[in-house]
């Protein structure tokens, strides 16, 4: 059946609430872009922007699993370790979430929004354009709220992520999670039965997303002025897996 039962509701509400506190709605009029002034201070305005949001980001999504029961049921080590591994991809799916059509920008949590010209000068390099693909590919099956929500927790409650100590407590609490989010999507799309199925394969291309994303902060550390901040070095730093 493609009905959400009550359980699947009340699931539903608790991960879109998690997902509300750490990643708040931004109207129009929150948004903001840097000033000609700052655009003339060039590169290293921009990476200080980006830097110090995304040390923000990172933050904000360890808050989004804490607020979860469902993740903080699991070991200390498990959810460090799924934190790792997530972190990544999902700052690039609330990114995406942020994504603007008809201007092709992207907005931070705090408002600034950037093209995406501007977005590859302030750190992320040849990713840019991938990420600007895939957040409009996510526009073209109008993924909602709930299930930029949904995806994130799938993200992060996965049970292949190398180095857990109980992957398969870890697969069984994500079951619930893709359950709900399959009734979910069949509700709002009757006449789609494989909008399901696409919104999973962009998981996939997260993933990959995440591996260039990684490689990419390994560059970050040659190329640009002063230390990497430890946050952000700590969650996406790779080397040591």
């Amino acid at each position: 059946g493609s009905e959400l039962t009550e359980d699947e509701e009340e699931m539903v509400e608790k991960i879109l609430k998690a997902h509300e506190e750490t990643f708040p709605y931004l109207t129009d009029d929150d948004k903001y872009r840097l000033t000609q002034e700052e655009l003339e201070k060039g590169n290293v305005i921009l990476w200080e922007r980006v830097s110090e949001l995304s040390t923000k980001a990172i933050a904000n999504v360890v808050d989004f699993g804490k607020q979860v029961p469902v993740f903080t049921q699991l070991s200390t080590n498990d959810q460090i370790t799924l934190l790792k591994a997530a972190c990544l991809e999902i700052i690039i799916l609330r990114l995406a979430s942020r994504y603007d059509d008809k201007e092709d920008t992207m907005s931070f949590s705090n408002g600034l929004t950037l093209t995406q010209q501007q977005l590859e000068v302030g750190g992320f390099g040849t990713l840019t354009p991938t990420i600007f693909k895939f957040a409009r590919s996510l526009v073209e099956l109008s993924v909602d709220t709930a299930e930029y929500a949904m995806l994130s927790l799938i993200c992060l409650i996965s049970g292949d992520r190398s180095g857990l100590e109980h992957p398969e407590k870890v697969e069984q609490k994500q079951e619930p999670i893709l359950e709900t989010l399959k009734h979910y999507v069949r509700k709002r799309r009757p006449d789609s039965p494989h909008s399901f199925a696409k919104l999973l394969l962009k998981l996939t291309d997260l993933r990959s997303l995440s591996v260039k994303g990684a490689e990419r902060v390994l560059q970050l550390r040659m190329e640009m002025p002063g230390e990497l901040p430890p946050l952000i070095l700590e969650m996406l730093d790779r080397t040591e897996n």
